[in-house]
């Protein structure tokens, strides 16, 4: 259903993502594959949907789910335990069940907890490397960016898999693309994974008639007849992104046309709380965002005024350009020729009303 709110699991449940799908089949054969989009725009849904659709085995982690927003790690059990656990939908489970017993690595639950770090690094690699006697099989880490928050040093481990085990693909998707790049290692030399070849697969946000054509197909779908003014004003005030365009739908026959104001509040507690937990980064965040948000498309000097006259005070240029920069990176900023724009509707919604 297209207005299911669950990450799809199967192509025939994608919409107009099929250049996307063949594109990440394609790319497969590859050892390293990234796909990258902003949040809430299908990443997951493209991940799972292809890898369900090939002859693959494959292991999906979500790091959102063991990343811990109090601590800003994603601690070395937690990992481990998200690792070992999804070993059980491997459709050759047999098998990787009589090679981990070899070697005292049980699929059993409950998991021994509070292994020494050393000796969970080790098991995630023989995990690793039993992963790649089975023949092809892809390793997917869903919003890999939190991985440098990873308290076991994965990123040593992962440059290991990617030198010496030729049978596993490694497959990371991000919505802070610019934080993922730094996992990964584009342009830093001293990352362990500095050099490795990726492939990339980028998933935009539907075109204004894309989104028009999703909507209606949705509501098709679950007879509900819906006048065109209506979609209209959704695709006006919430654009491509299909999480949001997925909520109206899923909204609208139980609200109406309050369905739209609906979505933008649930959007908005959402976004909030992302927003929150960045903010206490750099005391500039928020005015960035608010001048960008506030003009629709911004060039730098307008930024620079803005934080200047905000904040009543000289902010040195250097200070306001690693901060954009570090918006950029999380997603929340994109660059469009000269001029910054924030891509998430309901992001530039949030910062306008809430703050």
């Amino acid at each position: 259903m297209l207005f299911s709110t669950e990450p799809k699991d199967s192509v025939k449940d994608l919409f107009d993502r099929e250049k996307e799908s063949a594109e990440l089949r394609d790319k497969l054969k590859e050892r390293m594959i990234l796909v990258l989009g902003m949040r809430r725009i299908g990443k997951t849904s493209l991940v799972l949907s292809t890898l369900n659709s090939t002859d693959r085995n494959f292991v999906y982690v979500d790091v959102r789910k063991i990343y811990d927003e109090a601590s800003r790690k994603v601690q070395a059990e937690k990992l481990y335990e998200e690792l070992y656990f999804s070993l059980t939908k491997l459709s050759r489970k047999e098998r990787v069940r009589d090679l981990l017993t070899k070697l005292n690595i049980s699929l059993e639950s409950p998991l021994k907890a509070k292994l020494p770090l050393d000796e969970i690094k080790g098991n995630i690699i023989k995990i690793f490397e039993q992963l790649n006697r089975i023949g092809k099989v892809v390793v997917a880490f869903d919003e890999a960016q939190y991985l440098r928050y990873s308290t076991v040093g994965l990123r040593s481990v992962l440059a290991h898999v990617y030198d010496h085990m030729k049978e596993v693909s490694l497959l990371f998707t991000g919505s802070e693309v610019g934080l993922l790049y730094d996992f990964v290692g584009v342009e830093d030399p001293e990352s362990e994974l500095y050099g490795r070849y990726f492939a990339s697969v980028e998933i935009r946000p539907f075109e204004r008639e894309k989104s028009r054509e999703f909507l209606r197909a949705g509501f098709k779908e679950i007879g509900e007849k819906v006048e065109e003014s209506v979609i209209e004003r959704a695709v006006g005030e919430i654009d491509g992104v299909v999480g949001w365009l997925v909520y109206f739908g899923k909204l609208y026959p139980e609200k109406g046309v309050d369905a739209l104001d609906e979505v933008k509040s649930l959007g908005s507690k959402m976004v909030k709380k992302e927003l929150e937990g960045l903010f206490i980064r750099s005391p500039y965040y928020l005015d960035i965002l608010k001048a960008i948000a506030t003009m629709g498309r911004t060039r730098w000097k307008n930024v620079v005024n803005y934080v200047i006259v905000k904040n009543e005070k000289k902010v040195p240029n250097a200070t306001i350009s690693r901060d954009l920069k570090a918006l950029m990176m999380t997603g929340f900023v994109e660059k469009i020729g000269e001029e910054y724009v924030i891509p998430d509707p309901i992001v530039k919604y949030t910062i306008l009303q809430e703050y």
